[in-house]
């Protein structure tokens, strides 16, 4: 049976499936203090990626952005991830790696794959608030992030990290929060070079269903720089979970 759970925030289609046995290894040693000590940037960076494996899935849903919603099938098994949009030629394909995500992307499943690079991933993805390259969040791996403090998404206590893009982007800077409580990612904001958010990303509810949690609904949002208010947003919607992606 699937169960929607509200404000429970899963990074992208189940990339955090093996958090709970790595977050052992994130939290602070034993001492007297019941005080959390802060990961540093690579320690967080390394317990991300070890948790970037995904379960082998077909999930079904669609992309909604404004009138416009896109039925969608997302397949993932292990590091990799595609998605197969169902109204129009275009499958996207999402390989993680340490040094940068291979994405690719064709017209149909007897076509040859063609590499995204460059100024291609900042291109929007089938007329949505979505980019290439927020497909394949590489930021979480982009040298050198920062400390911002702790903050507080939707009542949860996080970590604040910031960085800097080594290559083309959209964005001159990521701002990501980390909860302490779960070890993911519940939100990222894309900024300007005045360091305002010019998108948001964030997780608004998870589906359990054939023993793994899923993200039930994400919503990317462009924003009016230095403002909290949205000029178009997008919602990826997952509805059915099955086993056997089929990759």
């Amino acid at each position: 049976m699937v169960r929607q759970v509200a404000y429970l925030a899963i990074s992208l289609a189940c990339l955090n499936a093996g958090w709970s046995e790595e977050r052992k290894n994130l939290g602070s040693p034993s001492t007297d203090s019941d005080e959390e000590i802060t990961p540093t940037p690579r320690q967080m960076q390394n317990f991300l990626w070890k948790t970037l494996v995904m379960k082998d899935l077909k999930l079904t849903g669609r992309v909604q952005s404004g009138d416009k919603k896109i039925p969608v099938v997302v397949r993932t098994k292990e590091r990799l991830l595609q998605f197969d949009f169902q109204d129009r030629p275009l499958q996207i394909r999402v390989r993680f790696a340490p040094e940068g995500s291979l994405i690719q992307r064709r017209k149909k499943a007897d076509s040859e794959w063609q590499v995204v690079t460059g100024k291609e991933k900042t291109q929007a993805v089938a007329g949505t608030d979505l980019a290439y390259e927020d497909l394949g969040i590489d930021f979480l791996r982009w040298p050198d992030p920062q400390p911002k403090g702790d903050d507080h998404v939707m009542m949860l206590e996080c970590w604040v990290y910031e960085v800097t893009p080594p290559v083309e982007s959209n964005y001159a800077k990521v701002r990501y929060w980390i909860s302490k409580g779960y070890k993911t990612m519940i939100r990222a904001d894309g900024l300007n070079a005045k360091g305002q958010a010019i998108k948001r990303f964030t997780f608004n509810s998870v589906i359990e269903a054939e023993d793994t949690v899923v993200i039930g609904e994400m919503k990317v949002a462009k924003l009016t720089p230095g403002t909290d208010l949205s000029v178009t947003r997008t919602f990826v919607q997952i509805e059915t979970v099955e086993k056997s992606s089929g990759l």
